[in-house]
């Protein structure tokens, strides 16, 4: 399954923000997830992220990793905002 994560930076602070990134996505290997790619605009303001997971519970484990859970006071601090959706591969 593949995930698009949209992320407003507008508003962040880019620091944490890379920091959490860096962080998070270092857990997804636990759960069988890839970062297929990420693109953040030329103005800074915004980032995609592409992520697969072999399927449903895997994504919904990797949501529950308790090293996750502690990170959120980080992303809470950094002030990106994020929305996600599952997008369907058209080969």
């Amino acid at each position: 399954m593949l995930i698009l994560v949209q992320i407003d930076l507008s508003t962040a602070e880019l620091g944490l923000f890379e920091q959490y990134e860096r962080s998070v996505l270092a857990l997804l290997g636990r759960y069988g997830g890839a970062i297929i790619d990420r693109v953040r605009s030329t103005d800074g303001s915004s980032e995609i992220h592409l992520l697969q997971f072999p399927h449903v519970s895997a994504l919904d484990a990797f949501k529950a990793d308790p090293a996750r859970a502690e990170l959120q006071e980080l992303w809470a601090r950094c002030g990106a905002s994020a929305t996600s959706k599952e997008v369907v591969r058209i080969d």
